[in-house]
């Protein structure tokens, strides 16, 4: 009997364990497993039908308990009641295997997406490079204009006082430029970010950018140029209309620079000027009279610098020929070999300028005016007794610095009287009453030897020109001024 039952326990055994199979799913992170059967599994109640007590061992009838031995222990291990859904725990060993082969799994896993990560990673680094080296390319041409058109200008116009991030924009929209960043860097490391000039330029489309700025910051280049030329005899307030007019400066702005002292330190000759107080302008008779081109919106100081600089230039550095038979000497030399300075020669050149009626005329009223000048230090008397010769009585003084009567602003008018008046005082006004030319300046500098102490003019018509009148006496000037038709 006994040996009945052990081959029945026997029998059920090997019939479970030839049903099992184990099912692993890769797609489980955690490694879970399911148990099936091929081999059915009785249930509870076909082991009652055996006779058989699977949970205590015991057979019917007998009522024999099953030894505790190794075929019992053996039964158990593999015929242990299933949990829910079928499941089944695995013995460690079974366990650590699962665990080993999700391990490598995993690994694999990870090894898979480091080489897609690295080779997506790759990719990016090489589409960067390759963006970042096309811009720093095409950035290093246009530096070094390389691939610019040749042959080919572009007008532009740069405002007063303009940044940097004006002046790019300009020449980004006109086209000369690029890129923006690297003309700024180029600017910003050669500490040109300003002192770009104002004015219009046909700028090259084909310089290089410190070609290009260069360009940009000097006057040289610029084509608003406008050209003004100056007569001998005008006044410091019609050079300032003039200026206004053509756009160069305001007259504002000028007659304020003609009475500053900062020119002082650069040109020696108006250190001499010691009555500025009792001057209209201080510059008159310093801006010397000829063509000169400026730029639109000039900067006033060196507008006035150009008119300085011609003026020492033609009477300080120029020599000339006063005297047949002498050596040449500079207009400042001669003034000093017959006992002037160069602010009396102005002043006396300023009045023959204004009165003259020709290049002749010029040279015999200088002898009427230092014949004049003479008779102070006898009271303004003449060798004829003749007095009062210290005034130089000239008409140009009257309403200077308005020319006539009819430019003096109507709310002086009246009552106006120039403080250069030589009718009202004697000698040489304090200041020059025009700026004159060289022709006059010669004629200050050598009078013709004359006697006379008076003249007048007969006015020039659209036929003729103006007639001039001398006399020694004041009798003969009168009659001269009859003839003239000026009494």
């Amino acid at each position: 009997m006994s040996d009945l039952m052990s081959d029945e326990l026997e029998e059920l055994r090997k019939k479970k364990i030839e049903g099992f199979h184990l099912d692993f799913d890769a797609d489980n992170e955690f490694g879970d497993y399911e148990v099936s059967s091929t081999t059915e599994v009785k249930t509870q109640p076909e082991a009652e039908d055996s006779g058989i007590d699977l949970e205590s061992g015991r057979i019917d009838g007998d009522s024999e308990e099953l030894s505790s031995g190794d075929e019992s222990e053996e039964l158990l291990s593999y015929s242990q009641e299933p949990a829910e859904n079928e499941d089944v725990v695995l013995n460690k060993k079974e366990l650590r295997a699962a665990k080993k082969k999700d391990k490598k799994r995993r690994k694999y896993k990870a090894q898979k997406n480091r080489v897609i990560f690295r080779t997506v990673w790759f990719a990016m680094i090489v589409f960067v490079s390759i963006m970042i080296g096309e811009y720093l390319l095409v950035g290093v041409n246009d530096v070094f204009a390389i691939g610019r058109e040749t042959e080919k200008s572009v007008t532009v116009t740069i405002p007063k006082d303009v940044t940097l991030e004006q002046m790019t924009d300009i020449l980004l929209e006109n086209g000369i430029i690029k890129n923006e960043n690297f003309f700024k860097l180029v600017a910003t490391l050669t500490k040109a970010t300003s002192g770009f000039t104002q004015g219009t330029f046909e700028v090259p489309t084909n310089k290089d950018y410190l070609a290009l700025i260069n360009y940009l910051q000097s006057d040289q280049n610029r084509t608003d140029v406008v050209r003004i030329m100056f007569s001998e005899g005008l006044t410091v307030l019609e050079y300032a209309d003039n200026l206004e007019r053509k756009n160069v400066c305001t007259a504002e702005e000028f007659l304020k620079a003609c009475n500053s002292d900062e020119f002082d330190e650069d040109y020696e000759f108006l250190k001499d000027i010691k009555n500025k107080s009792k001057r209209y302008y201080k510059l008159e008779g310093y801006l010397f009279p000829d063509t000169y081109d400026f730029y639109v919106g000039e900067d006033v100081s060196s507008v006035v610098r150009k008119f300085l600089s011609n003026y020492r230039y033609r009477l300080y550095r120029t020599k000339e020929r006063f005297v047949k038979h002498e050596k040449k000497q500079t207009y400042a030399e001669r003034a000093e070999t017959v006992g002037m300075t160069m602010e009396e020669v102005i002043k006396m050149a300023s009045l023959i300028q204004a009165e003259a009626a020709n290049k002749d005329d010029m040279y015999i009223i200088s002898s009427v005016l230092h014949n004049r000048l003479a008779t102070i230090e006898n009271g303004g008397e003449n060798e004829n007794g003749e007095g009062g010769l210290g005034y130089l009585q000239l008409d140009s003084t009257v309403f200077y610095p308005y020319h006539t009567e009819e430019n003096v602003p109507a709310s002086i008018r009246k009552n106006y009287v120039s403080k250069y008046s030589t009718y009202k005082y004697q000698g040489l006004p304090e200041g020059s009453i025009c700026n004159p030319g060289l022709e006059a300046i010669k004629a200050a500098l050598n009078p013709e030897d004359t006697s006379y102490y008076y003249f007048c003019h007969k006015a020039a018509t659209d036929n003729e020109p103006a007639v001039p009148y001398y006399a020694e006496t004041n009798y003969q000037h009168l009659l001269n001024q009859e003839e003239a038709g000026l009494l």
